[in-house]
């Protein structure tokens, strides 16, 4: 199986492009607009601050740290009200099987029981998230980035479902790839890869 990658360049949000933003999402991206309104390129992303995976950009000179209310799905209770056995799920054997994007099935291996997607609202909490905010253009993807499954999408029926990483390009990485090399080079100290 082949990596894919794509190409950013990060840049620290300024202050009005992270106004409109009052919530946490791992999901959204928040779209910059330029002063008549039009859609220009790039885009603010968040990041948990205890994300492993972008630890190494934590630190850095592009993010903002923030502190912003997050809705959370209270799962353990959605498991119990569900009928699912209280050793299944302090185990953490309960887990999604299937869904449909309107109902979802979820089994501990022997049971299988159903929820109406819309359901989920009544299981969420608004919780304090801290995070960073990342603004992000896209410089370049390598063929085949799209003909992946549609993560977004993933991640809203999978909670928890991580499977980006964020790390410095190298040489190495793009000695072979003759556009991307000249983008890392115009771009050196701001360009970072994201591997799929």
């Amino acid at each position: 199986m082949s990596t894919s990658y794509s190409i950013y360049r990060f840049v620290k949000p300024i202050k009005c492009e992270l106004s409109r933003i009052d919530y946490f999402s791992e999901y959204d991206f928040f779209y910059l607009h330029d002063s008549d309104g039009e859609q220009a390129t790039g885009y603010i992303r968040l990041f948990r601050s205890t994300d492993k995976e972008i630890a190494n950009i934590i630190n850095s000179k592009f993010v903002h740290p923030l502190v912003l209310p997050e809705k959370v799905t209270d799962y353990e209770k959605l498991y119990r009200e569900m009928g699912f056995d209280e050793k299944a799920i302090s185990e953490k054997r309960v887990h999604l099987k299937s869904s449909d994007g309107f109902n979802m099935e979820y089994t501990d291996g022997e049971l299988v029981k159903h929820v109406k997607y819309d359901e989920l609202r009544f299981y969420q909490m608004i919780v304090q998230t801290e995070c960073i905010a990342v603004k992000m253009e896209c410089l370049w993807n390598s063929e085949d980035v799209y003909s992946y499954i549609d993560k977004k999408r993933v991640w809203e029926y999978i909670p928890g479902l991580q499977d980006y990483r964020f790390v410095s390009v190298s040489n190495n990485i793009l000695a072979k790839a003759e556009i991307p090399f000249l983008i890392f080079e115009r771009n050196r100290g701001k360009c970072f890869i994201e591997a799929y």
